[in-house]
């Protein structure tokens, strides 16, 4: 039956307005942009926004209230009041920690809003149990011409990576936070890159950690291995470390799964990935 909220339509009076107001409230644009439906990729839910009437007003909608999850009810409030929502109830525990918060946004909209322990942002199916996690890993180093602080911006933020390896990147620096690259962009949305992959852990300017799946091509694409970078200062600029881990032993010992195929592709890719950060960082320094 019913496994959680997958998607919420919003009857807008003005679809451009409603699309720019939530496109700075999220920090992010919609995945699918026409003049007849906008929709956003919100966390692996989607939020849409369809054409209403022009005289729409708050009473038609008040009847419903979909809750969206925040990390922090308070902050996301103060937020969304700052772009121009009502309040209508604020951030309150319920019990069992969890917070919940409603608003209407500017359209006429209930906005709910909650953080429940329960149900935080999935990171997706891990290939490797404990028990049949492999000792094996793909590591990689590359000496680079700039400092680690420099390195770092260009792994975590969305315009880092699109100076030198993909123009679509999502980037969220917080704990379970989205680490999205987009390279197959004529595909369907789950089919484009590293949608739901996720940020696990980060030391500013010296270590990153994020889920990662295969390209679609794969059979293992539904399953989640790990990637651990290292940002290392070293005269003349940064050591990175790359080091690519969480492969399931029965997996690789079996031809018919597609792990072999998956680790082969990833031992060539990220040879190549980094090879490529190396030369545009060389660039710019010359």
């Amino acid at each position: 039956m019913l496994t959680g909220l997958r998607t919420t339509v919003y009857s807008v009076p003005d679809l451009k307005a409603a699309a720019d107001w939530y496109t700075e409230l999220l920090g992010y644009g919609p995945y699918f942009d026409q003049p007849f439906y906008v929709g956003f990729n919100v966390g692996g839910f989607e939020l849409g926004l369809l054409p209403g009437r022009a005289d729409q007003g708050r009473a038609d909608a008040a009847a419903v209230v979909c809750y969206w999850g925040v990390a922090d009810v308070p902050t996301a409030v103060a937020r969304s009041i700052a772009l121009g929502a009502s309040l209508v109830e604020d951030a309150h525990d319920v019990g069992g920690g969890i917070i919940l918060a409603s608003l209407l946004d500017p359209f006429g909209n209930p906005l709910g809003l909650i953080d429940n322990p329960e149900f935080r942002a999935a990171l997706g199916q891990p290939a490797a149990t404990p028990a049949d996690l492999s000792p094996r890993s793909i590591q990689r180093d590359v000496q680079l011409p700039a400092s680690p602080e420099q390195v770092f911006s260009m792994w975590t933020t969305s315009a880092g990576l699109a100076r030198w390896w993909v123009s679509d990147a999502r980037i969220e620096l917080s704990l379970g936070g989205a680490f999205t690259l987009r390279f197959l962009l004529d595909q369907p949305p789950g089919l484009q890159g590293s949608e739901d992959c996720r940020i696990l852990s980060w030391l500013p300017n010296r270590m990153l950690s994020f889920s990662w799946n295969a390209p679609p091509h794969l059979p293992t694409r539904g399953q989640r291995t790990l990637v651990v970078l290292e940002f290392l200062a070293e005269k003349g600029g940064t050591r990175l470390v790359l080091n690519h881990h969480g492969w399931p032993t029965s997996g690789l010992a079996d031809e018919a799964s597609g792990w072999p195929k998956t680790l082969a592709y990833f031992e060539q890719a990220w040879t190549a990935v980094l090879a490529r950060l190396a030369q545009v960082l060389a660039e710019q320094a010359s």
